[in-house]
């Protein structure tokens, strides 16, 4: 197990490595770089642990929905512009670009947790009986951002994106919470995982800055910002590099996961 780990690490390193410099270089678009970064990874780590199709599905549609959310929240407020080489968007409003890339993100996560973090066996049968819930999160989520943008625009709500990221972490917490069978090991490797998530999804955004796939906008709107080498990006992006790991992570590992 953990020979296996290590060397699993050790290719991703590499791997993120070599892809984030000829991503820079040759200045990719946000779908190549989220390909590149997220979805041909996801795709090795599913292949290598066998990861069965309704895992994969029940996990892509629940990181729709996070996108759905995320994107709603940056359009009715204004907080980003993301720019991608199409202007396909749901709703006339939610880049379609933005929202593969979190699908790809969850997946990647998601198996990345189980690979390095679990025993790399999956849970069919519970998987099958969230995709349901997850289906009505998704859709839920849509509903949500197209009934507040059409029915309350213009409802002022001061750094909406501090309270999406907390609703994120709250959800997390709460759903350890009700469990009956956390341990101390449990939280710990949610924890370590979050850490070492952080990084692809820290490369990710400063290739975005650089690479101008997103533009922030409305300072007034963040807590503050932070130089990430070069790439000026607000606060709350470093909290949902970790805010956004262990959301999955918990997920799955409550809903999804045998909880091992």
């Amino acid at each position: 197990m953990v020979h296996r780990s290590l060397l699993v690490g050790a290719g991703i390193v590499m791997y993120y490595a070599l892809a984030g410099y000829g991503l820079y270089l040759f200045d990719a678009g946000l779908l190549v770089t989220q390909l590149w970064l997220f979805a041909l990874p996801a795709l090795v780590l599913a292949r290598l642990t066998m990861a069965p199709s309704a895992v994969l599905v029940s996990v892509g549609v629940f990181g729709l929905g996070l996108g759905v959310l995320l994107e709603g929240i940056a359009h009715i407020y204004g907080l980003w512009y993301t720019l991608g080489v199409t202007e396909l968007r749901l709703f006339g409003a939610l880049p379609f670009e933005a929202l593969v890339a979190l699908l790809a993100q969850s997946l990647f996560l998601v198996l990345l947790y189980e690979a390095l973090f679990d025993d790399a066996s999956y849970t069919v049968r519970s998987a099958r009986e969230r995709l349901a819930a997850f289906a009505v999160f998704a859709v839920g989520a849509i509903g949500l951002i197209a009934l507040h943008a059409i029915v309350v625009q213009g409802w002022p709500l001061s750094y909406s994106y501090l309270w999406l990221i907390g609703i994120f972490v709250a959800a997390a917490f709460a759903a350890l919470s009700v469990q009956k069978n956390v341990t101390v090991t449990l939280v710990d490797k949610l924890i370590d995982f979050s850490l070492v998530a952080a990084l692809p999804l820290a490369l990710s955004l400063w290739l975005a800055v650089v690479n101008v796939h997103k533009v922030f906008a409305h300072t007034n709107e963040y807590i503050g910002t932070l130089n990430l080498f070069g790439a000026v990006v607000p606060l709350e992006e470093i909290i949902l590099l970790f805010a956004l790991p262990l959301l999955l992570a918990v997920v799955y590992e409550v809903y999804l996961d045998d909880q091992t």
